[in-house]
């Protein structure tokens, strides 16, 4: 599941772009149970790690930001902090939802 699935493509030009404006994103609801990770020195600045250590893929590392408010991994992630990982089935649901692609 790509991120960019959940943005519309507007026409600029002779080309087209992704609408960072407008998007799905802010939708994700979470109904199952959250776990939690601690962030360990070798996950800083690695939301990717995470989340193959959550779920066996690197896809869902930009889903885990939007959960936990991180714009930035390089400055948002200190060692310690507690991560919210939404449900596997509330992942499947929202790309089933909002999914524009």
């Amino acid at each position: 599941m790509d991120r960019t699935s959940f943005y519309n493509i507007t026409d600029v030009g002779n080309g087209s772009e992704y609408d960072h404006l407008y998007n799905n994103l802010s939708k994700f609801n979470m109904l199952y149970p959250a776990t939690y990770y601690r962030i360990k020195e070798e996950d800083l600045m690695r939301l990717d790690l995470v989340s193959y250590k959550a779920y066996q893929t690197v896809d869902y590392w930009w889903l885990i930001g939007v959960v936990n408010q991180i714009e930035n991994p390089l400055l948002d992630m200190v060692v310690g902090d507690l991560l919210k990982l939404p449900s596997i089935l509330d992942i499947y649901q929202f790309y089933k939802d909002y999914s524009l692609r």
